[in-house]
């Protein structure tokens, strides 16, 4: 008999039990879209949390990785508990940052995604060694209450700060309304507030990792290859003039 991987199991529950250290009410489950993994929004008595079962074998990654971001100040989700595959996190009410950007097009969630990420990458440095995201879309962030959250830490590594900016940038410019002016400028404006943040010079050294995630990208979404494939060329050369 095949599994029913939509359902919380018996580990699940205890998980969940665990975190709230008590017996606790399930009033509503809620399956939230995941590529890799099975996440649910538990509604209990209590509150509302989040439950994440991890087929990637990275629970340990992502929970590790909350826990030294929230005590370094960052805005990530409250790792309640870790039980197996199973992590247990504080809900974030909110919208995604895909959304804000590509529908509401809004220049302050930009700015705030360059700060966010300037802030992990200064702050979750080790003896010279920084960690990055390893996963940067714009669908991993969340803006609640005028704050934005990093909500998906589990590919976080040590590696190059600047891949993660490129991804996140490639993330903006390489959904739709594609490569637009005004897209242009939503990218400039995270990258610049990213700069102000960690006081490097990001700008001109970005662009290869932009151009490298649009290819990237192009991979998965053979329908706009073709313009993907022709941004990343023309910016391995430079930025466009924008009238």
């Amino acid at each position: 008999m095949l599994e029913d991987l939509t359902s919380i199991d018996s580990l699940g529950y205890e998980a969940l039990k665990k975190a709230l250290n008590q017996r606790v009410v399930v009033n509503k489950v809620r399956l939230l879209p995941s590529s890799v993994n099975r996440v649910w929004l538990v509604e209990t008595d209590v509150r509302p949390i989040v439950l994440k079962k991890f087929f990637s074998r990275k629970s340990g990654t992502e929970f590790e990785t909350l826990v030294r971001a929230r005590a370094a100040g960052l805005a990530v989700p409250f790792p309640l508990w870790k039980e197996g595959d199973y992590i247990v996190l504080e809900y974030i009410d909110g919208e995604t940052c895909d959304r804000m950007i590509n529908h509401m097009l809004s220049s302050e969630v930009a700015e705030s995604l360059g700060v966010w990420m300037g802030g992990f990458h200064e702050k979750l440095e080790d003896g010279g060694t920084k960690t990055i995201i390893g996963d940067a879309a714009l669908s991993n962030f969340i803006l609640s209450e005028g704050v934005v959250y990093g909500i998906d830490l589990e590919d976080s590594r040590e590696g190059e700060p600047l891949d993660d900016v490129g991804d996140l940038a490639s993330s903006i410019l390489g959904s739709e309304p594609f490569f637009t002016p005004i897209k242009f400028d939503l990218c400039f404006k995270m990258i610049r507030a990213y700069e102000r943040t960690t006081g490097a010079d990001a700008m001109e050294r970005v662009r290869p990792y932009i151009a490298k995630h649009l290819r990237l990208d192009a991979r998965n979404r053979p329908l706009f290859r073709r313009t993907l494939v022709a941004a990343s060329k023309s910016l391995e050369k430079g930025w466009p003039r924008l009238a």
